[in-house]
């Protein structure tokens, strides 16, 4: 990243952590004038939904940390091209779409932040109106910038481009490895074995650590709707249709965590021991338990089912994964 572009990005990240302040300052303000219930979320037309402890109007500055912390994560890593983009442009082009990519990761983190300031707004004046519209148009705002951005990127990528080398003298079989190789993974080239093998590790079991504090979080209010407290030490199961002991919400870790641990134990000793595709297949299966096992845990915290479109797309990328380790290892000398 160029001084050009760190100006900005550092404005823009002193801008998000300014919010996040904002947030603890002027809930903290209000405090004393909250009820012991306050209106803590907001249904689809603006009005209050759920009244709880006033400990959760903290809900939000959990959230706006969690994105500061991305952002800074992800621009970090582009920032300083820890990930390998695969850019065959010029020098200006990559500084180009780098900055670029970093600018648009703050712009929407800023106005993801600022929805989750709206939501403090809301909550420490007990005004639900606040978030009937504003925050749609502020994350119709982010999409577009999001799009804005990968045109641009797109548009420097066809300017900037390299001229291409005299043309490989490759066969038909690799030809037809390639060609399976893009359609698994969008880039038809082998990969680099240890490219993102700590980014991977990093980004997994910190996305374990989240899920985790945010479910016991909220494990407090649930069921949400039992304002009777009918249910008490329960937690509803959409995918059932009945209520059943609390501690299952955390059934998607208990079954995703011990696998993780697995394939983390393989790609530490197929990395020692030099078997560098075992050790991508590890990484990939770590990553895709890691994802699914969070997003299966936000939908049981919500009280949400399940669904078998998610399902069957993990089931596909495992299947994926281990299709692309048998075919990166046929493609390449024995192992040791």
């Amino acid at each position: 990243m160029n001084r050009k572009t760190a100006v900005p990005h550092r404005i823009l990240q002193a801008l998000c952590l300014a919010g996040f302040v904002w947030q603890f300052v002027f809930y903290l303000a209000h405090w004393s004038s909250l009820p012991d219930e306050p209106g803590i979320h907001f249904a689809s037309d603006g009005s209050f939904d759920v009244y709880a402890s006033k400990i959760y109007g903290f809900y939000p500055h959990l959230i706006t940390l969690i994105v500061i912390i991305a952002d800074l994560v992800l621009t970090w890593v582009v920032g300083k091209e820890k990930l390998k983009l695969g850019l065959k442009v010029s020098e200006k082009g990559k500084q180009l779409i780098i900055g670029s990519m970093v600018i648009v990761l703050d712009l929407v983190a800023l106005c993801i932040e600022l929805c989750f300031c709206l939501w403090v707004y809301a909550v420490s004046t007990q005004e639900p109106a606040v978030m009937d519209k504003a925050p749609g148009y502020v994350l119709i705002a982010a999409g577009c910038i999001a799009l804005a951005g990968v045109a641009f990127q797109c548009t420097v990528n066809a300017v900037c481009r390299e001229k291409p080398a005299e043309a490989e003298n490759i066969s038909s079989g690799e030809k037809r490895m390639r060609r399976l190789r893009f359609l698994l993974t969008g880039n038809a080239e082998r990969s680099e074995p240890a490219k993102h093998h700590n980014l991977i590790r990093i980004v997994s079991w910190i996305a374990v650590g989240i899920i985790t504090f945010i479910t016991a979080f909220g494990l407090e209010r649930l069921p949400k709707d039992d304002l009777a407290d009918k249910y008490h030490g329960l937690a509803y199961f959409a995918n059932f249709g009945d209520y059943y002991a609390k501690w299952l919400v955390f059934l998607p870790l208990i079954t995703m965590v011990p696998f993780m641990a697995l394939f983390e134990f393989i790609g530490i000793r197929s990395k020692k021991k030099g078997r560098q595709q075992l050790m991508i297949l590890a990484d990939r299966l770590k990553l895709i338990f890691a994802v699914f096992g969070s997003w299966w845990e936000l939908q049981l915290i919500s009280e949400l089912p399940v669904g078998t479109v998610s399902v069957s797309i993990f089931a596909v990328l495992c299947i994926g994964s281990f299709v692309l380790y048998f075919m990166e290892k046929r493609g390449k000398a024995p192992e040791n």
